[in-house]
């Protein structure tokens, strides 16, 4: 599998275009939110065009892009405009999201930047990534264009070409037609497939004729619920360090003071490779390390860590007093509280 090269936004000359929604974002927010969709992934969201119009439509907003200059970008944007998304980086071919996660997947010309394995790879996670019935809508460079047919360009498989100027130079392009959607969507329920040719339109020249051909393509996953499994965890009694006592500052995030004590298990390591993080509730002072029992799980669906809730023995708190202790941080993710 091709390792990805992100795009070059330093390149770019004319960044209004990429600023502009696209009209099938439009009809996708209206249409997802009649059926009732909530949370939503931007995948490859560059500088967060689609973001910030789903985020408008009421949408819980994940915006997920390999660039820090193009999510840098967007955290400017989401702050002018007060806009309630969540900005991750990392690589589409491992998401560092929760099974079952979103409502909808939104990937306007970002998915195919990659080789036919890598391809597969992400239709998988899309896979995993989406709830059941969850929805996606992606676009693939057809074959039927003239990138694909020229043969000028290197080539890195029978689907795959790699650009060698612009700020796509060093970006693979995944190719495909109609075989290889089919082969691609086969877990996957095809709603509607289009095959358009952008014949005319804006580009970094300006407004040009050109042969450029695209599927664009809805899908839905059709899979059984998973349920997380805690019975392992909740009722353990576990020793924690708090690196962030009651009273202190997120490190990043100076305004952002702790109500509770925040810290780690002592050689517990999470999803994100870190060792698993707790939320202390009823003690009421500041904490160096602490003993106790975990009555709950807070499951992150937009992330790939879990948050224990950890409390002294013998004393519990209802779910709705658990989530209102801990909405300070957790009201920036989507996630799903566990108490047996």
């Amino acid at each position: 599998m091709k390792e990805y090269t992100p795009f070059d936004w330093s390149a770019v000359k004319n960044k209004d275009m990429w600023l502009e929604p696209c009209e099938e974002s439009l009809y996708y927010a209206e249409k997802w939110r009649r059926e009732g969709r909530k949370s939503l992934l931007d995948l490859g969201c560059g500088l967060g065009r689609h973001s910030l119009l789903f985020a408008k439509y009421g949408f819980r907003v994940t915006a997920f892009d390999i660039s820090d200059e193009a999510l840098d970008v967007l955290r400017k944007y989401r702050k002018e405009q007060d806009a309630d998304i969540l900005c991750r980086k990392g690589d589409m071919h491992s998401l560092p999201f929760a099974d079952c996660a979103f409502d909808c997947i939104f990937a306007m010309h970002s998915a195919g930047h990659c080789d036919t394995n890598g391809m597969k790879k992400i239709i998988s996670e899309i896979k995993r990534v989406l709830k059941p019935d969850g929805t996606v809508y992606m676009t693939l460079c057809s074959k039927e264009t003239a990138t694909f047919l020229n043969g000028s360009l290197p080539r890195v498989d029978e689907n795959t070409v790699i650009k060698t100027s612009g700020p796509e130079q060093g970006v693979p392009h995944f190719f495909a037609d109609k075989d290889d959607i089919k082969e691609l969507f086969s877990d996957f329920e095809l709603i509607k497939v289009r095959h358009i040719d952008d014949c005319f339109g804006q580009c970094e020249a300006g407004l040009i004729w050109k042969n450029e051909k695209h599927y664009f393509i809805e899908a839905v996953i059709r899979k059984e619920a998973v349920t997380p499994d805690y019975s392992g965890i909740i009722g353990r009694t576990v020793k924690c360090t708090m690196d962030r006592p009651l009273g202190s500052h997120h490190p990043r995030f100076p305004d952002m003071i702790y109500p509770v004590n925040y810290g780690y298990v002592d050689g517990v390591f999470a999803g994100d490779g870190a060792e698993q993080d707790v939320y202390v509730l009823g003690v009421g002072e500041p904490l160096e390390s602490f003993t106790g029992r975990v009555i709950a799980v807070y499951h992150r669906l937009n992330d790939n860590e879990d948050k224990w809730i950890v409390a002294p023995e013998g004393m519990g708190f209802a779910p709705e007093e658990i989530l209102l202790k801990i909405a300070f941080q957790e009201r920036f993710y989507d996630g799903e509280l566990y108490t047996g």
